[in-house]
């Protein structure tokens, strides 16, 4: 009887080690693991995107500092616009145009114009701020790279009226800051439409009888949007482009200084738009 007592009694405390290790073994929740691994992922990606904008700002400091002293390259960027100037003497008209239209006085209206559609689309503050800082964020370091390097204006009749630095430059920059909020407008739209559209087709599935013409006007009006969105694409990617040929002609900047505008401002948009970047 005792040694039955015995061996019952070892059997119990095999079978309660066995399900301890069993439930020690047990893995952590599959969602708590994705998630921690999603944020380790955005976090390494945001420290990637602040030390590339860093590192772009700190390349174009070092490069006004050398425009500002080498004297050789001030001489022929000069040649350049002057050269340019008489070339496209029918275009400067145009070219003041342009400087009216990217100047604060216009650009400012128009963003607040961009931010109210992304709202209106997508009825969220968060995306409205990260619009806001695509814009207000690149402007503010473009601004305080001029002060730094402080490079005075070609030395042209309209250079010397202008009473901010040279290097880089603030219509350039603007220029593609609004052409950053116009696409980043019409990724939201195009958003809204596919999810309209995606409703539209769970709406048809369920019902008994389906929406007369659902089937064929739904797609119809994604090709045309679709066509639209990529003509808009083409002319928007254009637009800075076009500004900075512009500064040049008109004699209000040096080559370099639109240069530096047309890479650097993409690349901080690009990032605030990544670093402002919703979790999923």
């Amino acid at each position: 009887m005792a040694q039955t007592t015995h061996h019952k009694l070892r059997d119990d405390t095999a079978m309660s080690a066995t399900m301890s290790g069993q439930i020690g073994e047990q893995p952590l929740p599959q969602a708590g693991v994705q998630s921690a691994s999603r944020v380790l992922s955005r976090h390494r990606t945001s420290l990637s995107l602040v030390l590339f904008a860093v590192a772009m700002v700190a390349l174009a400091i070092v490069e006004g500092l050398m425009l500002r002293s080498n004297t050789a390259d001030h001489a022929a960027e000069m040649r350049i616009i002057l050269a340019a100037g008489a070339r496209w003497a029918a275009f400067v008209p145009a070219a003041h145009a342009i400087a009216v239209c990217f100047s604060a006085m216009v650009a400012v209206p128009v963003i607040a114009i961009l931010l109210g559609v992304i709202w209106a689309v997508t009825r969220s503050v968060g995306q409205m701020l990260r619009g806001l800082a695509m814009a207000a964020l690149p402007m503010a370091v473009i601004g305080l790279i001029k002060t730094i390097i402080d490079r005075p204006r070609p030395s042209t009749a309209r250079g010397v009226l202008m009473p901010d630095p040279s290097f880089p430059s603030g219509h350039t920059a603007c220029s593609v800051v609004v052409v950053s909020l116009a696409l980043f407008m019409l990724q939201v739209i195009d958003t809204r439409i596919r999810g309209t559209r995606r409703l539209a087709g769970l709406s048809a599935g369920d019902s008994h009888t389906p929406a007369i013409g659902a089937d064929s006007a739904i797609p119809q009006s994604l090709v045309v949007w679709r066509g639209v969105r990529a003509v808009l694409t083409v002319v928007l990617i254009i637009i800075p482009f076009v500004v900075a040929f512009s500064r040049v002609v008109y004699g209000v900047h040096y080559p370099t200084d639109v240069g530096t505008s047309l890479v650097l401002t993409p690349v901080l948009t690009w990032c605030v738009y990544r670093l402002c970047e919703p979790m999923r």
